[in-house]
């Protein structure tokens, strides 16, 4: 999917070779909804939730470059995290690394989420 991977460039490659009927399949899941977000009708960005019944996890969250910088990332946080919410989940979570937008964690922790677990990526992503 072209918005996930202009979103994650530099930053994840989990889903880099996925083609359209692995991703067909996986939005198919009735615990699976993505969202995108529009800044004046354009894309700017995205998110997945993945719901469990434990809770709900925010996924592949973040902005398309052209957008980043802009304070946008705490809106679409908010966004996420409401979302995720609504659909009954008792707790929301997501995974950050340090290979994520060096903004990411500061963004997480100004909206309320807390540092649960750290651990050493085994192959962090190099800068760009």
């Amino acid at each position: 999917m072209r918005l996930w991977s202009q979103v994650g460039a530099g930053f994840w490659t989990e889903r880099a070779r996925w083609n359209l009927a692995r991703w067909q399949t996986h939005l198919e899941q009735p615990n699976v909804s993505f969202w995108i977000a529009r800044v004046s009708g354009q894309e700017a960005g995205c998110f997945e939730l993945t719901e469990f019944s434990r809770g709900a996890k925010i996924e592949g969250f973040g902005l398309l470059p052209s957008y980043r910088g802009q304070r946008l990332g705490r809106d679409l946080l908010t966004a996420a995290t409401l979302q995720a919410f609504k659909t009954g989940a008792p707790k929301v979570w997501l995974h950050t690394a340090t290979d994520d937008h060096p903004n990411a964690l500061q963004n997480y922790l100004s909206g309320g989420y807390r540092i649960v677990r750290e651990r050493k990526l085994a192959n962090p992503l190099k800068p760009q």
